[in-house]
């Protein structure tokens, strides 16, 4: 049961206070938070709450998130007081970093500049807008905006160049200078810090004029990181850093002699991403339930406007940390192909199929997958083999998920007060409300994604449904056919089709009945001549008028939003499951159905509410460890 806020709560702490030493996730305003610095002493005030775990299959782990991060709770602050204004320092690598950003910002506006910044020296050193972030993730370009091997490679690079008639021990000192700043430009991120340590190891060959095994710098340089900070190997990013390197290391060269009919330039920029691509694809299945369509033809494509701009910012970032206006009007040409590249994503996310989602697969899925990808690798297989090996690690990969797709499946998703409902049947899938723009974004969609719905078959939008919540849907979930309200905007939708009172609908294997008349009363029969009754919100005297009046309401399941229910309306209904979408339940409706038999379900206590013929119903909350890896 959750606890809401009500103003007679007594906020005052329970037992004596005590100090506690550790990391919080701090959520605060932008605007209050503006003048905070790297290690500034702070009074917040506000909420400290416990995170929670997901609810619904493939919901965020915040958890797990701030475990990995070496957090133990959240705080929602209201305030924050600096405690000590006098005590700022007069220099510091982060003002460098805010003087790059602002400069950038300032000769190139608020979208180009801070995309300049974030692929000069990463995201998480300058405040990129959420919005744009997710193109260039959708887009397949994330690595863009992460400093990483390539960003060291150009500072190596051009460092080498410039110095090349110099002695190597020369070259050894300043390329290690180079590298130094830019790995505390960056904040230490440890993308950047793998590739450092790994450019470092190639100067050290380079003053000892011994040749570096690059595997062999790979671990070390991995071994090391790990090793000043163990919790970086639940980074996501970390990972998929990782195994790009060893995917450039180890198949670059082989898929440039596959590709030997074509001009070496051209072999070589198609090799690189294709490289990178498939050595991190197990992971992205894995972690992120799909992948970019056309990853690899936009980063062929992106990739000299990469160079330019990142180069580009990270010189004028240069000039501009000694003077801002300089650096501000050298970076404005930069703007040009920037404003290219953010129109070259938008329109490649704005295409037709560019993401697919495949469902969640299973560790020993993935890691399968990495063994054909070493057994391809060590082995010395000819081209027949080779494309052997790919179609079964096809197989593994699709297999599992297409037999889950298979037979009758519904989910009632833990979504608030919101009741939303997924039916699956025969891998056509129905969608019963988006709830809030928030609700769609954060739960709709996700869930759809783990279960590999690439398009929904039909819709149902409940009255006042709103509109930028069914965008959010249908920008990722193309829909066929909905039936909803005629006041709804259709966008993204092929057909509509009016939710009529007393009217009967054919959805596929799926019946759909409207029994009321002014509330929408839905039932929903499965194709197991399963039956779901779907209560609005109704005033105890309207249920009893609507329990007497010529309807029949016999159904198996009752869906309803855990408010107060009339006995004559449990009776006429006679539920044998009752599901509630809501954070609690009336106390003396939920006893009276307990005493009749009937098993309740509350989804913000229980979460998501999953069923199959076979198995029947399940509280994905109370029987998550039976659920890894499993598509409903």
């Amino acid at each position: 049961m959750c606890i809401r806020d009500r103003p007679e709560v007594n906020r005052e702490p329970i037992g004596e206070k005590v100090s506690v030493v550790g990391r919080l996730y701090v959520t605060i305003d932008k605007e209050k938070a503006a003048a905070v610095y790297p290690g500034q002493a702070i009074r917040l005030g506000g909420n400290l709450y416990a995170p929670g775990e997901p609810k619904n299959p493939n919901g965020f782990d915040f958890a797990a998130y701030l475990k990995s991060r070496g957090a133990f709770a959240g705080f929602s602050a209201d305030w924050l007081k600096a405690e000590d204004e006098a005590a700022k320092p007069g220099w510091g690598l982060w003002q460098i970093r805010q003087r790059i950003a602002e400069a950038h910002e300032q000769g190139m506006g608020p979208t180009a500049g801070p995309l300049v910044s974030a692929m000069a020296l990463g995201r998480q050193a300058v405040n990129l807008p959420y919005d744009l972030q997710d193109t260039f993730i959708a887009a397949g370009l994330a690595h863009t905006l992460a400093a990483s091997g390539f960003h060291v490679s150009l500072v190596l690079g051009v460092v080498l160049g410039l110095l090349k008639s110099r002695s190597p021990w020369v070259k050894v000192v300043v390329g290690t200078i180079a590298l130094t700043v830019y790995v505390g430009l960056t904040g230490a991120q440890p993308s950047v810090m793998r590739a450092a340590f790994m450019g470092g190891g190639a100067l050290i060959g380079l003053a000892s004029e011994r040749q570096v095994k690059p595997l062999g710098c790979l671990l070390v340089a991995v071994t090391l990181l790990l090793a000043i900070n163990p919790h970086w190997i639940d980074s996501i990013g970390f990972r998929l850093s990782v195994m790009a390197t060893l995917g450039l290391m180890v198949s670059v060269q082989p898929i440039t002699r596959w590709l030997d009919f074509l001009p070496p330039t051209l072999a070589t920029m198609l090799a690189v991403p294709v490289a990178a691509y498939f050595w991190v694809l197990p992971m992205q299945l894995y972690y992120f339930n799909g992948f970019s369509t056309y990853s690899i033809l936009i980063n062929m494509v992106a990739t000299p406007l990469v160079t330019v701009i990142s180069l580009g910012g990270i010189a004028t970032g240069l000039v501009a940390a000694i003077a801002p206006w300089l650096g501000a009007m050298l970076a404005w040409p930069i703007q040009l192909p920037a404003r290219v590249l953010i129109a070259l994503v938008q329109w490649q996310v704005d295409l037709p199929g560019s993401t697919l989602a495949t469902g969640q697969i299973s560790l020993g899925q993935m890691l399968g997958l990495y063994g054909l990808f070493l057994l391809g690798w060590l082995q010395p297989w000819g081209r027949r083999r080779r494309w052997l090996l790919a179609g079964v690690a096809i197989v593994l990969a699709m297999l599992p998920l297409w037999i889950a797709g298979v037979g009758s499946q519904a989910t009632v998703l833990a979504a608030g007060n919101e009741p939303v409902l997924v039916v699956r049947d025969q891998r056509q899938t129905l969608l019963v409300n988006s709830g809030e723009a928030k609700t769609a974004f954060y739960t709709v969609n996700p869930f759809l994604q783990q279960a590999g719905v690439n398009r929904l078959a039909w819709a149902v939008a409940l009255p006042n449904s709103a509109p930028e919540s069914w965008q959010t849907v249908t920008d990722q979930t193309p829909i066929q056919l909905m039936v909803g309200s005629n006041t709804l905007i259709e966008t993204g939708v092929r057909s509509f089709e009016a939710l009529l009172p007393k009217q009967n609908q054919q959805l596929g294997p799926i019946g759909l009945e409207n029994l009321g008349a002014e509330n929408p009363i839905l039932r929903f029969t499965l194709a197991t001549n399963s039956t779901w009754l779907m209560l609005p919100a109704l005033t105890l005297e309207l249920q009893r008028h609507l329990a007497k009046v010529v309807v029949p309401l016999a159904s198996e399941v009752l869906w309803w939003n855990g408010e107060p229910l009339a006995e004559e309306l449990m009776a006429a209904v006679g539920p044998k499951v009752a599901i509630a979408s809501a954070y609690d339940i009336d106390p003396d409706t939920e006893a009276q159905m307990v005493a009749q038999g009937i098993q309740v379900f509350c989804t913000e206590r229980d979460g998501a509410i999953l069923w199959n013929p076979k198995q029947g119903f399940r509280a994905y909350l109370h029987s998550r460890h039976n659920l890894q890896g499993e598509i409903d």
